[in-house]
């Protein structure tokens, strides 16, 4: 069967984790947006942002094949130089793609968190972890991409380059915070929630399996050490691929795990007033501000108008705008029976 699934190999181990668990990211993507188009009729930022890290995982997926195709996953002794310096070329971009997509996920659960709740005390805590997951980010990101000097920052076999081995740690750790952070926040929204314990327990179940994406960094930890600081990096740097794409995989269905269809029906009926699941600076919520904003702007003009016609001119004169716009307002349909009552 060929030397490609001997021992002496971790190239298929690579592959076929990569490829399956962005099968899985797809499917928990595709659910989360189909329960939201279902259930509200539109997207909101966490959505938007949860999208951008899928996008960006599929080319960081796309980054791991390369450099497997280039030898990755063999001993360095059987990769020709050429194509270690593609190797170190495509895991660059990998690390650079890893981190923006586990910005993305991190942030869009933060979004969707803070919408939960009308408090402000609770939109303040929320801004501030989505803050310090920013700086975290452009942290690790800029630090990542200049990691080995110019020009040849991806080449960290023979470039002049900072301590990897505590800046992948440094990485991984802060990593761990962040994401504890998230999981907090939620855990003081669950705290006020005016309801049962049992409940309370409930909602927090929606949110606490975000701590495997902790577990598994915690595991990559084990391996850091010996894939940086190994003279054979191309078959010992095999496992923290692994860990960092199981990783992005975790970030991402836990950031969605709470936005399929049973949880948010659920957190609707059992105390948590989801209102859309989206915050006033999103997009749809501005457009359709907008559109009420128009509607209530005619509602005024009409009221205004009325009180200086006769009466019976202002019930025909109100029957006949009501046919013409009474899908568009609501409100209009109360305030006409409103006003017919005091003229009769």
């Amino acid at each position: 069967m060929g030397t490609r699934f001997k021992g002496d190999t971790k190239d298929p181990a690579v592959n076929v984790t990569t490829w399956v668990l962005l099968v899985i990211i797809i499917f928990s993507v595709s659910a989360r947006l189909g329960t939201k188009v279902r259930l509200f009729k539109r997207l909101s930022t966490d959505d938007l942002l949860i999208i951008a890290s899928l996008i960006v995982g599929i080319g960081q997926n796309i980054a791991v094949s390369l450099a497997v195709g280039s030898g990755y996953g063999k001993h360095s002794k059987d990769v020709s130089s050429a194509n270690m310096q593609q190797v170190m070329k495509d895991l660059f971009a990998v690390s650079l793609l890893y981190l923006l997509s586990l910005m993305f996920s991190k942030l869009s659960l933060v979004v969707f968190i803070r919408s939960l709740t009308p408090s402000a005390k609770d939109k303040w805590l929320a801004r501030g972890v989505e803050a310090i997951v920013y700086v975290w980010a452009v942290v690790a990101i800029f630090g990542t991409a200049f990691q080995c000097s110019l020009p040849r920052a991806w080449d960290f076999q023979n470039g002049q380059c900072i301590n990897l081995l505590t800046w992948r740690y440094f990485v991984a750790i802060s990593n761990i915070v962040t994401d504890l952070l998230i999981v907090a926040q939620a855990m003081i929204l669950i705290s006020s929630v005016q309801t049962t314990l049992l409940r309370r327990l409930a909602f927090a179940g929606i949110f606490l399996p975000r701590l495997l994406v902790t577990i598994a960094t915690v595991g990559e930890l084990a391996f850091i050490k010996k894939g940086t600081e190994s003279n054979d990096p191309t078959f010992q740097m095999c496992e923290i691929t692994i860990f960092e794409v199981a990783i992005q995989c975790l970030s991402i269905v836990t950031a969605c795990w709470g936005q399929l269809s049973p949880f948010l029906s659920w957190m609707r009926s059992n105390g948590l007033k989801l209102n859309g699941v989206e915050d006033p600076t999103s997009w749809s919520y501005k457009i359709r501000s907008q559109s009420q904003g128009r509607s209530k702007s005619r509602d005024r003009k009409i009221r205004s108008e009325s009180h200086e016609l006769p009466p019976l001119l202002i019930r025909r004169d109100q029957i006949l705008v009501t046919q013409d716009w009474e899908l568009d307002s609501q409100s209009s349909q109360a305030h006409i029976v409103t006003e017919f009552d005091t003229q009769s």
